[in-house]
């Protein structure tokens, strides 16, 4: 029985190697990787896989060794990193065609499209966490719509987004990302927006979990990177489609226009594609002539022009940016 030799990948070289392994295998290599492996037959990168934190990806075998169940040795060896890790909740990536190879590691399957399949480890399933969830905002009465934001810092172009969609349901679910990725913290986040929405009645801020534009389910909304958008945001909105809005009892899902985020904008018509009229486009909220953005707020508290900026957002965001801990997050003492 051949022995492979499995090493973790750091050097640059040995990434230039998982490169071309991963273009032979029509994948490409994603720079946010947190940890990669390579199954060596002597000098020869034969096998490799990475974790992106919770999320198995970028497995591929070289074309020689197919059949010999070294897809099957990567993921053990990757499962004992996670395991070492002790992250216990975690998502894999393959392709239909390599359904079959992993059919015995008890992973359960959330959605499969045509060109990508997302499985997460049975130890906590998504229908059960959602339902979960649901539980803690009121029983439906009446017509429920429900927006995904960032938030990254709240705007009075959010408030508008809100406000606007509360004149046409009953009631509002904020699914509030908690992608690590943002520059104020998902705690902070949250707390501003519940700060920000006191006046406003049936609203309710729920975490996004994993399930809606996490990096399991949309990593190119992070990364910014095009190759892939539309694999990715047709797995995210079929994860909505399937799960979230049944199991929410949404009616529809409101979005302000997006005239400056590339991936934002397609994300956006291809939802309206899919889900059709239970998709509602709201126009942005201008302030002297200027889209109010979460980007242009970042630039107004990074140069200090402190003035302009309690024009453009609510005053818990306000606050929040001005005080010490909000200073710091723009390297200020």
């Amino acid at each position: 029985m051949k022995v492979y030799q499995v090493k973790n990948i750091m050097l640059e070289n040995e990434i230039k190697d998982v490169e071309h392994l991963l273009h032979l295998n029509q994948l490409a290599y994603e720079s946010s990787i947190t940890h990669t492996i390579g199954l060596y037959d002597k000098d020869r990168l034969v096998a490799t896989g990475s974790l992106d934190d919770n999320v198995i990806k970028m497995i591929a075998v070289h074309p020689d060794y197919q059949s010999l169940n070294l897809s099957g040795k990567v993921l053990s060896h990757l499962l004992l990193e996670l395991d070492a890790k002790k992250i216990n909740h975690f998502f894999l990536y393959t392709k239909p065609e390599n359904k079959t190879i992993f059919s015995n590691f008890n992973f359960h399957e959330i959605i499969a499209r045509e060109k990508i399949i997302l499985y997460e480890n049975r130890e906590q399933n998504i229908t059960e966490i959602l339902t979960k969830l649901a539980t803690l905002i009121p029983t439906k009465k009446g017509v429920r719509g429900c927006i995904v934001m960032n938030l990254n810092p709240v705007t009075n172009g959010h408030l508008h987004l809100i406000s606007e969609a509360l004149k046409k349901v009953d009631d509002l679910i904020i699914f509030l990302v908690e992608s690590d990725h943002s520059l104020i913290p998902y705690d902070v986040r949250f707390k501003l927006i519940k700060q920000a929405t006191t006046h406003l009645k049936n609203v309710h801020v729920l975490p996004s979990t994993p399930y809606i534009i996490s990096k399991a389910t949309f990593p190119t909304y992070f990364l910014k990177e095009k190759e892939q958008m539309d694999v990715f945001t047709d797995l995210d909105i079929a994860i909505y489609q399937r799960y979230i809005e049944p199991i929410f009892n949404i009616d529809y899902r409101f979005v302000g226009n997006e005239p400056f985020d590339v991936v934002t904008h397609t994300y956006n018509e291809a939802m309206k594609k899919i889900l059709k009229d239970r998709v509602q486009v709201i126009p942005r909220f201008e302030y002297n002539g200027q889209v109010i953005s979460a980007s242009h707020v970042r630039k107004l508290a990074q140069e200090k022009q402190y003035s302009s900026l309690k024009e453009v957002v609510p005053k818990a965001t306000y606050r929040f940016l001005i005080s010490s801990k909000g200073r710091r997050l723009f390297h200020e003492k």
